[in-house]
């Protein structure tokens, strides 16, 4: 692909700890379709104030000044930066296809099951809570087996599969010596998949993902695999929904097939393009999606 737009300005804004191949691939692909593209890593911006107006500065630069299009990147690790920098994007003209909404919604499981919730969108049954005395409350809603999620949990990180009494107390036992807030869900049997809509403006890729043999989480990043399915209206409409209810243009929405249709697992304010699967396909449809908004289509 070889149509740049004269003029036009990409800018990655990435975790401190960021995926080097996803990164460099991001950056060849954007080089393609824009002429200036710079990637910089959130801790190493600074945020100034004067007269009311902040600034989002690097090496002495107003970025937001300097670039039509942001990209930020970061995972709820980066979470105080992270806010303070969305809140910095908010206030400018660049465009942006997410937000500080977004952001703290999505990185708090269980506020994100109860917008989409609030607003009819299928999801699995949710409850929060930290103290583990609340946790066989929580149970008589659900019954065993249950899913117990880290709120600060990512990647399928923090994600428990609990069959009994004896086993749940056991991790609560752990869990609850370092005050860390827990949400549970229900657990769908069935297979080791889930479906993964990325959404990118109003344009749905779905992916399967499958766990390796014995893993009961499907994700890629545990050792699953990823394959490209057809999009269903159905998928097309919960994971559509889902991005427009949080106010995102770029998602990644996991859905499961239950008995009732699909219903969400969670919403991914950064996504991985699963490119040992995908190539760098999801990376194209980013960049192409961005590279039109920088064109103000």
């Amino acid at each position: 692909m070889n149509d740049k737009t004269p003029g036009k300005s990409f800018l990655i804004i990435g975790s401190k700890k960021f995926k080097k191949s996803t990164v460099n691939a991001f950056i060849e692909e954007s080089k393609e379709v824009f002429d200036k593209v710079t990637f910089v890593t959130v801790d190493k911006l600074e945020i100034h104030t004067d007269f009311g107006k902040a600034g989002l500065y690097y090496k002495g630069k107003n970025l937001l000044e300097a670039y039509d299009v942001v990209y930020p990147r970061f995972s709820s690790k980066d979470y105080l930066l992270g806010e303070a920098v969305l809140k910095v994007i908010e206030g400018s003209s660049i465009y942006c296809p997410v937000n500080l909404q977004s952001y703290q919604i999505t990185n708090h499981k269980y506020y994100t099951a109860q917008r989409l919730a609030d607003k009819g969108v299928p999801g699995i049954v949710t409850t929060f809570f930290m103290s583990p005395k609340f946790a066989e409350l929580s149970v008589q809603e659900t019954g065993y087996p249950v899913v117990m999620k880290l709120i600060s949990g990512f990647a399928g990180k923090g994600v428990v599969l609990i069959h009994d009494k004896k086993q749940l107390e056991s991790i609560l036992d752990a869990v609850h010596l370092f005050e860390e807030f827990i949400s549970m869900q229900k657990f769908i049997k069935g297979t080791n998949q889930d479906i993964r809509c990325y959404v990118i403006g109003k344009e749905v890729i779905a992916v399967q993902r499958t766990g390796k043999k014995g893993e009961w989480r499907a994700n890629v990043s545990r050792g699953g695999t990823a394959q490209v399915l057809e999009v269903t209206e159905e998928m097309k409409k919960v994971s559509l929904d889902a991005a427009t209810i949080l106010g995102m243009d770029i998602c990644a929405v996991d859905l499961m097939r239950s008995q009732k249709g699909l219903v969400i697992i969670e919403v991914n304010f950064m996504p991985g393009p699963f490119m040992k699967y995908l190539g760098n396909d999801i990376i194209k449809s980013w960049v192409s999606f961005l590279r039109k908004k920088a064109d103000g289509k």
